[in-house]
This record gives structure tokens, C-alpha cells and sequence, in this order.
């Protein structure tokens, strides 16, 4: 092997530096600077496929299996020690500090994931994309990236083994990676259109990218300082340049990522030719840049600034808030301290190290799979007892969640023969699941059987508007089941968020101008559909002979109290708008689905309303908490634990109303 190939080009790691750089600047949104910086990855990628292309090729004389598992050892001291620090105390931070909420499940699985290596699988099952508002909690959403490579590294190396070893006697061999590449390709056009989260998050449609680095080892790797013309060589490092200024400044979410990313891997593409080729003692501006002490330093901590900004930046933005200045001019200095230590003293040593377990791949494998078992052990045991860890208010999770906890007070029941055999069919979106502890409580107290479906975003008879179209057949096949479970005088109990949700709406500044707005949303067509859509489940429920319980709206807030209520997070901006709201605006706000409800009972007989407000709002002020200063509301709109049991005694007493039992 030609001795070029064994030379270190510092502008590769100026190039790693950009990439990362364009993605923390993308995350921290600051200025809206980098609107598509998240391409930075994509940059990454095709550094990725030709460097690992460059180290095969220097060993090209082992045999199959030394081959790989020399690959291994070097990729698993390389990425899992610092992988697993960080994912560690992500996991520790994320329970001292961030209480189990909605998306919890989905985060913890996509942690636990990264594992393994497939944070990207799970990620690409969600419901969220990539530039959803809910994943700026998710603190491990950044290693959908490694996700992708190690995967990559699974199928790589064993296919560049046959080019090295067949290159010159089979020319079908050359067409094997080029051909996969057009296919991969060809998937992520196609899944852009059709299943983003797959073309974003999986292999298939990325393959592409980490093997476009690869082909350009394979054909300007060999020829290394062979270009003597500063002309071509500043031509291919300006128009690089720009290509990846255009994807950093222009690519958007809604074509990403094809065809978006094709600028940015043409980029990188142009880039990685243009510090390959030249000839000794060529310079240039873009040259002197990427060589910079400074530069190539912020490239080799790329991987760690890559791990840590993004989940210090999470629990951040969960705690004090990001908007603050002070906060601003820290998060760069301690993302910048971790990946400093964790490159001295986690990659550094662990990659160059001497040890036994280090040179031997059988060896390095082998303890590569206990650390990464003991350290997924203690990541999944934290996620499971965050209770005991958390620093939060919220490790009351009695008080808190709306969890079917088994009551601690005694129960009185009602043994009444009317109650034998009857069924509690509760239907709705996510504010149906936060009355799960009211329906633990009626059950036990009733004796009643009670049967929850339940979809998050999938309101039904929400009065605002007509039930999303997305949630129909879903829908449709609960209502099904219910027909053929129950049996006529059952109450089905639709369960839903009823009001305009008021988080994040003006923040501090609360007027009537904000008020008239949010009522003017309320169109005469959004009106006219929620109606249809109450009148289709209505009019199904009664010819069954099903009676229909419906709660009326409940107040709600314009903050999160299991975000606002906690010593290291009520200073943060979007806590400004503060726990409390005046009744009176709640009263205008629920007015038009009061009135909906009403016209409704007077047409279906077997319609009940529930309206537990007064009960979560006694006075002129409602709060997130009593006067026992004990939680209401877990969040801006859904009942606490607490909460559920103040509303236990009036749900009863509605039930057993229907029911005609005293």
C-alpha cells in the first residue's frame, strides 16, 4: 500500500469541526443562524465512509475474519467508552431533574436503545419526527446517528473485504457498492415521500450517504497529492464550500432527507477531493481554515461535543430554560469542559491503551458487550426508580400521577344488585388515560368492571372541532368492541380534551386581545364538524341502548405544574405565565362547548354531562394545586393523582345517578 494513504489530513478533522459546529448552532437555534444545520450529520456520514474506507485499506493483507475483528476492536474502543458515559449520566440527570411524563416511555426506550446501537429503530417507530416539538425533551434523540453508522459497519466491512481482495481480478466487484448505493438511494426518494420517519432515521435510507464517502476513497484515495493545478483544487474546495453553506442555511425538514441531502453530500464530497488531491505546498484560504490548530482541536472532540450538547442542552432547556443569558454563555462552556475530559481521559486512553483487552479483538469484544450489558442494566434501573432518585416534587408520584395506584385510604364500598354485572367503557385521548386513577378508585368501589380505550391526540366529542380523521379507524374498531361487550343501560364515558390548550400562548403578556383570539378560532366550519362528529358517536351509543357520560371542560393552565413547581426550574421563561388563572377567562373560553353540550342533551336522551370545574376551581383564581397545597393538575391540562381522587365522590355519585342507585 502506497505510503499516502498512511499520512493524517488534519482538514478532515476541520471538516468534522464544521459539521459539528453547524449542528450544535442548528440545536441551540441560535439567531436561526443554520436553519438546516442538522445536515451536519449528513456530513458527518461521508466523512464517515471514507475514513473507515482509508483504514480498511491499510489492511488489506489479513485474512476474512482477523479483518473484521481488527475493525471491531478499533470501532468499539472508538465509540462505545465515551457512548457509554455519556448515555449513563444522561439517564442519572434525566431522573434528578426531568419527571416522567408523557413521552417518558419513548424516551427511555430510545436511551435504552442506544444500548444497543438502534435508538434509530425505535425513533423511526415513533409518532414524532425528527423535528417534532416533543423531542426537544428527548435527550437521546441525537444518537439516532450512531445508530445508523454501527449498523453500517455491520454490512461494510465484510463487502470492502471482497473489493480489496477481488478488485483487480473480478470488475463485478466494483459495481456491488455503487449499485446499493443507487438502491438506497432510490428508497430514501421514495420513503421522503411516503414514510419520513423510516427515510430520516433507518439504514435503508442512508446507506447512501456513508457509502458516497466510501466510493470517493475508492477513486481519489489512491491518487493522493497528485492534483497540481491551485485552480481546480480552489474550484473544488469553494464550490464544496458553498454546497454545504447551501444545505446549512436552506434545507428544510419537509424534503429531507431527499433531495436536501444530496447538496450536502456533493458538498462534502467536493470538499474531501479538494484536501485530498493537491500536491504538496498547495494553500489557499479554505486550506489555511480547515488546518487551523483551533479547528482541527474542535474536530477531534467532534464525536464527544457530538454526545454531550445535545442532552445538556435537554435537561437545560427542562430546568432553567435556554432563553436566559447567563444560561447561554455557560451551555458552550460546559459542553465544551465534558468533551474536553471525555477525550482526554475516556477516548484518548482507551483508544491507545496497551492493555490486553485492548489489542486482543476477541478480548476487546467480549468486554465491550459486559460494559455495555452492565451500563443498559443501570440505565434501565434508574429509568424504572426515578422515584427514588428525583429531586423533584413530582417523586410523589401518589399525589402527582394519575397511575392506577391502589388507594391507601380505606374503601367504602356500595354493594347494591343493580351494580352486578355492569360495564364502564371509557373512550378518549390522552386525558382518558390521566383518569386513571378515579377509574382504579370506581372500580373498587362499585365493583364495576371498567374497560379503557385509550389514544393520545385522539380526542372524541372534543365540541371544538371534528374528530381527527387520522384516529377514525382506530376509532371505529373500538366502538366495535364496545358493541359487542356491552349490554344495554352500560355507560360509556368519552373522556377528552375539551378546551383550547393555553400553554405557551403569550407566555407572561395575558390580555383580552390573546382571549378574543383564541375564541375567534372557533370557526363557524370547525363548529359545524364538531357537531357532526358529536352526533355520529351519539346517535351509534343510544341505538345500542348505551348511555354516554360526558365530562365537560375542565380548566386547564398556561404552564406545566410538573414543570413550574420545582426549586431548579420556576425561574425558567416558560414558566413566566405562573400556576394560577383567573375563572372568569376559563368560563368565556369553555362557553361555546357548554352551549354545544346543552343543544346535544336536548337531542339524545341518554347523553350525561359530568362537569367536575367547580370542584378544580372553587373560587375566582383556579390553581394548579388546593388549599392544602396538594396538586390538582400534573401538567397545564391533565389531572394529577390527587386531583382524580377530589374528583372521585362526584364521578361516583354520576354514575350511580345513571344507574338510578342510591
Amino acid at each position: 500500500m502506497r505510503e499516502p494513504l498512511l499520512a493524517y489530513i488534519p482538514a478532515i478533522d476541520g471538516l468534522r469541526a464544521i459539521a459539528v459546529l453547524a449542528v450544535i448552532v442548528f440545536h441551540v437555534d441560535f439567531l436561526d443562524l443554520m436553519p438546516g444545520g442538522f445536515t451536519g450529520v449528513d456530513l458527518f456520514f461521508v466523512i464517515s465512509g471514507y475514513v473507515i474506507s482509508q483504514s480498511l485499506s491499510l489492511r488489506s493483507d489479513m485474512r476474512l475474519v482477523p479483518f473484521l475483528m481488527d475493525f471491531y476492536r478499533r470501532r468499539l474502543l472508538r465509540i462505545l467508552p465515551a457512548l457509554l458515559v455519556v448515555l449513563l449520566t444522561s439517564f442519572l440527570f434525566c431522573a434528578l431533574f426531568m419527571p416522567q411524563f408523557w413521552l417518558s416511555d419513548q424516551i427511555n426506550n430510545s436511551g435504552l436503545a442506544a444500548f444497543l446501537g438502534v435508538s434509530n429503530i425505535v425513533l423511526a417507530w415513533s409518532t414524532d419526527t425528527y423535528f417534532s416539538p416533543g423531542n426537544d425533551l428527548n435527550p437521546y434523540l441525537h444518537t439516532w446517528s450512531l445508530g445508523v453508522e454501527e449498523q453500517f459497519y455491520l454490512i461494510f466491512p465484510a463487502l470492502y473485504f471482497v473489493w480489496l481482495r477481488y478488485r483487480t481480478r473480478l470488475k463485478m466487484v466494483w459495481m456491488v457498492l455503487p449499485l446499493m448505493a443507487v438502491a438506497s438511494l432510490g428508497v430514501s426518494a421514495y420513503e421522503t415521500q411516503t414514510d419520513q420517519l423510516a427515510a430520516f432515521y433507518l439504514l435503508t435510507g442512508r446507506f447512501w450517504e456513508l457509502a458516497a464517502g466510501a466510493l470517493l476513497f475508492q477513486v481519489v484515495g489512491p491518487k493522493r497529492g497528485s492534483l497540481r493545478s491551485r485552480t481546480v483544487a480552489t474550484a473544488l474546495l469553494s464550490g464544496g464550500f458553498g454546497l454545504l453553506l447551501a444545505g446549512f442555511l436552506f434545507a428544510g425538514g419537509n424534503g429531507f432527507p431527499f433531495p436536501w441531502a444530496l447538496i450536502t453530500v456533493g458538498g462534502a464530497g467536493l470538499m474531501i477531493t479538494a484536501v485530498v488531491l493537491p500536491a504538496q505546498g498547495y494553500h489557499s484560504v479554505w486550506q489555511h481554515l480547515l488546518q487551523a490548530p483551533l479547528l482541527i482541536y474542535v474536530g477531534r472532540l467532534s464525536y464527544s461535543l457530538y454526545l454531550w450538547h445535545w442532552p445538556v442542552l435537554v435537561v437545560l432547556r427542562w430546568t432553567v430554560g435556554t432563553e436566559l443569558l447567563v444560561v447561554q454563555l455557560l451551555y458552550p462552556l460546559v459542553v465544551w469542559g465534558l468533551a474536553a475530559g471525555t477525550y482526554r481521559f475516556i477516548e484518548t486512553p482507551l483508544r491507545s491503551g496497551q492493555a490486553f483487552w485492548q489489542k486482543q479483538a476477541w478480548a476487546t469484544v467480549m468486554v465491550s458487550v459486559v460494559a455495555a450489558g452492565s451500563f443498559g442494566w443501570a440505565g434501565y434501573w434508574i429509568s424504572q426508580n426515578t422515584e427514588r432518585l428525583s429531586l423533584s416534587q413530582t417523586r410523589d408520584t401518589y399525589n402527582w400521577y394519575a397511575y392506577s395506584h391502589y388507594p391507601r385510604e380505606p374503601i367504602d364500598k356500595i354493594n347494591d344488585e343493580r351494580l352486578l354485572e355492569r360495564q364502564l367503557f371509557v373512550v378518549g385521548d390522552s386525558h382518558a388515560a390521566g383518569y386513571r386513577t378515579l377509574l382504579k378508585l370506581t372500580s373498587l368501589r362499585l365493583g364495576v368492571k371498567v374497560i379503557e380505550y385509550e389514544q393520545g391526540g385522539c380526542g372524541v366529542v372534543t365540541l371544538m372541532e371534528a374528530d381527527p380523521t387520522r384516529c377514525l379507524a382506530r376509532r371505529e374498531a373500538d366502538f366495535k368492541d364496545i358493541a359487542v361487550r356491552a349490554k344495554p343501560g352500560d355507560i360509556v364515558f368519552l373522556a377528552s380534551l375539551r378546551m383550547p390548550e393555553l400553554q405557551g400562548r403569550g407566555r407572561a403578556r395575558w390580555n383580552e386581545e390573546v382571549i378574543d383570539k383564541i375564541l375567534d378560532e372557533q370557526t363557524l366550519d370547525r363548529s359545524v364538524g364538531a357537531r357532526r362528529s358529536a352526533e355520529s358517536v351519539l346517535s351509534s351509543l343510544q341505538a345500542a341502548g348505551l348511555n354516554v357520560l360526558i365530562d365537560a371542560p375542565k380548566p386547564l393552565l398556561r404552564a406545566s405544574a410538573n414543570r413550574c413547581s420545582d426549586w431548579f426550574n420556576h425561574m425558567n421563561p416558560v414558566c413566566a405565565a405562573g400556576l394560577t388563572i383567573n375563572r372568569d377567562v376559563l368560563e368565556r373560553l369553555r362557553a361555546p362547548q357548554m352551549r354545544l353540550l346543552e343543544a346535544l342533551q336536548r337531542e339524545y336522551s341518554n347523553l350525561h354531562v359530568w362537569d367536575p370545574f367547580a370542584l378544580l376551581c372553587p373560587g375566582s383564581i383556579c390553581s394548579a394545586y388546593d388549599a392544602d397545597q396538594l396538586p390538582l393538575f400534573f401538567d397545564s391540562n391533565h389531572l394529577s393523582g390527587h386531583g382524580n381522587r377530589v374528583l372521585e365522590p362526584s364521578f361516583i355519585n354520576e354514575l350511580l345517578k345513571i344507574w338510578n342507585t342510591p
